[in-house]
């Protein structure tokens, strides 16, 4: 797949804490098929060899059922990005000459993996820096700027493979600018302008895309959203279900969600259908059904319908009744199948903190469900 193609919509295995089996990859295939969209991004953080020991080896077995699975994303019409993160511990000060090569170099190994995946079927290689330390300095001295380092391998590793790349900058948002304000400016100036560029946005996770217009001005080369309306690798205790806003006739946007099956097919049926208009709630509720989700979720499901936006967002007040109760103890105890034992935990935990909020929960119950410095709190009104 060439980046100027066609739009990028899909799927991203981006998220911390879940990792897919190849049965499951499938499954996610099939259902981008069946929505009409065309990419799925292979980053899992919890792949070793993605990330953390990114110069180790892909197994045989791996590449074996790496290779199956992008056979079969073909056979669907899904182009694989495959994703390497290198940036925790990446010698940039190889770059200050780059005309040298050595077969053990950081640049080399890096290399050798990109067409290693490459061969083994991926589409398209994505460099990703994003979600490490603001320690660049610290390591390579105050002489060398962060943004000029991440592009100059950015094309160095595009230019060596003979193929445009995507990258995912460590600045992905605009809220973290201010982290290093700098760092934009100076991939802006150095980056090959081929290269497409993976941003949150305004926010890391946003309410609408509406306006996004303004912070393409940041960045020269085109850019991909990386959508984390539905992820929850950042809030473990919560998941998100409801219709996207902002989003319809997006060109070119991939959502990153949160590694439970069930619920990401979910999540790509409504995505699906959000990003070509409106949803209404008539259609939103009739997907829920087809998945079998209860009719009484919909007596709690603004628990569930969107993550709280922004750098520092309102807290909500919320009326709680008595119906809220019920309906979780029906999906708690008479709602069986797969996708109930995925929300079990997200029900049960949600149970307990409306009885936390109404004070109906006793000290003996919340120290037992509780962790020991919450129930500390809650039980004595301080934390020691």
């Amino acid at each position: 797949m060439k980046n100027n193609e066609s739009n990028i919509i899909g799927y991203i295995e981006g998220y911390y804490g879940r990792l897919f089996s190849w049965k499951d990859r499938k499954l996610i295939i099939k259902s981008l098929h069946k929505n009409k969209m065309n990419t799925y991004f292979y980053a899992p953080k919890e792949d070793v060899c993605h990330r953390l020991c990114w110069r180790k080896k892909y197994s045989k077995k791996w590449r074996l059922d790496f290779k199956n699975f992008t056979q079969f994303s073909k056979k669907h019409n899904i182009s694989i990005i495959a994703g390497i993160a290198p940036g925790l511990d990446f010698n940039f000060k190889e770059l200050e000459n780059i005309s040298i090569n050595n077969d053990n170099s950081d640049f080399e190994l890096l290399l050798k993996k990109a067409k290693q995946l490459l061969e083994d079927g991926a589409s398209s290689i994505a460099l990703m820096l994003d979600d490490i330390p603001n320690d660049f300095k610290k390591k390579f001295g105050i002489d060398i700027s962060e943004g000029t380092y991440h592009s100059k391998l950015a094309n160095k590793l595009a230019k060596d493979l003979g193929q445009n790349i995507f990258f995912v900058p460590r600045i992905y948002a605009d809220e973290l600018i201010k982290d290093d304000p700098f760092y934009l400016r100076d991939l802006n100036k150095t980056l090959d302008p081929k290269i497409k560029i993976f941003y949150c946005g305004k926010n890391v996770v946003n309410r609408t895309y509406e306006n996004f217009e303004k912070t393409k001005k940041i960045l020269s080369n085109d850019i991909i959203i990386w959508d984390n309306f539905y992820a929850n690798d950042y809030c473990p205790r919560r998941f998100f279900i409801g219709p996207t806003l902002g989003r319809e006739n997006v060109k070119n946007i991939m959502i990153n969600p949160t590694g439970l099956i069930k619920t990401d097919l979910l999540v790509l049926d409504i995505f699906g259908k959000s990003i070509i208009g409106k949803l209404s709630k008539k259609v939103w509720e009739n997907i829920l059904n087809i998945h079998n989700v209860p009719n009484a979720f919909l007596k709690i499901k603004k628990f569930f319908l969107r993550p709280d936006f922004g750098f520092n967002p309102p807290t909500q007040s919320i009326e709680i009744k008595r119906e809220h109760l019920d309906a979780l103890d029906f999906l708690l105890w008479k709602w069986k199948g797969e996708l109930s034992r995925e929300w079990y935990p997200y029900l049960f935990g949600l149970k307990q903190d409306l009885q936390i909020n109404q004070k109906t929960l006793t000290s003996e119950r919340i120290t037992k469900s509780q962790t020991i410095p919450l129930s500390e709190y809650l039980n004595k009104g301080e934390l020691k």
